[in-house]
């Protein structure tokens, strides 16, 4: 059985073939986290620490989950994470943080979510037959009782998502397909996304033909990807916006040197 795939190594590679190549084949390994990643990671942990702070039978003050955050981003921070939007400062982000934890807490408090996972790593085939498996994280699983389901995803992106992109979003309808796997008894699955930075919630929902014609797209991706690395390539460069938060300048022969939004002193 190869390493699993997940929904970041398949957008990965629709992304920019080569900066999967050098990720996911060559496994080059960079020091450098954009700070909107940082940002996202101690949230999420946050929220994590909430919630398991709820299904003890605790409530937190949001003083409490603030202070989480702020040890976090204090002890996890390191030389190399990069600020790409140069016009923004460390404290900026920092700020964006308590505020979007400050939005979510007080939209949602007293938190009676019917929480059943959090942070929960699902490893599935979406089929039997299939002969590869798929790895994803829930940022937080509900059971509502009755077969009825909803897995919740925290994006602290800086746009949110319209209802017709989230009717296509491939991320939490493949944790669903995992989720109908793990657990028996699923009658209704409800995908739901929170967009921290505007305190914005988005609901989808998928049909069986939907989720069939996901496995079909998934594992033609797959069969693409297998070919690629069987075949040594190609694996082109696509040149976007994105490079400046990529990180295999040195490697990507489509660019020259080292990527400028990195400090040289932070690469040394």
């Amino acid at each position: 059985m190869t390493r699993p795939f997940s929904h970041s190594s398949l957008s990965s590679y629709e992304q920019c073939p080569a900066r999967y190549k050098f990720s996911y084949v060559d496994n080059i390994n960079k020091p450098y986290e954009s700070i909107e990643s940082f940002l996202g990671r101690r949230v999420h942990e946050s929220l994590e620490f909430l919630y398991s702070e709820i299904r003890e039978g605790l409530l937190p003050l949001f003083d409490g989950v603030i202070d989480h955050f702020t040890k976090g981003w204090n002890e996890k921070w390191h030389k190399d994470v990069v600020i790409v939007k140069k016009r923004f400062s460390t404290d900026y982000y920092f700020k964006l943080g308590t505020d979007c934890l400050g939005r979510y807490y007080r939209k949602h408090k007293p938190f009676a979510s019917p929480v059943e996972e959090i942070e929960y790593t699902v490893l599935f085939k979406m089929d039997p037959e299939d002969d590869f498996q798929i790895k994803g994280i829930i940022d937080r699983l509900d059971y509502l009782g009755d077969g009825k389901w909803e897995i919740h995803d925290y994006k602290t992106s800086s746009r949110s998502m319209s209802q017709a992109d989230a009717n296509q979003n491939r991320q939490l309808a493949l944790y669903q397909l995992g989720i109908q796997q793990v657990f028996d008894g699923v009658k209704k699955v409800d995908l739901v996304w929170h967009f921290l930075r505007h305190g914005e919630e988005v609901r989808s929902s998928r049909t069986v033909q939907e989720l069939q014609d996901l496995k079909t797209k998934v594992r033609n991706l797959v069969s693409e990807i297998r070919e690629s690395v069987q075949n040594g390539g190609p694996f082109p460069p696509q040149k976007s916006p994105l490079c400046n938060w990529c990180f295999y300048w040195e490697e990507c022969p489509a660019m020259a040197g080292h990527n400028p939004v990195v400090k040289r002193e932070t690469a040394s």
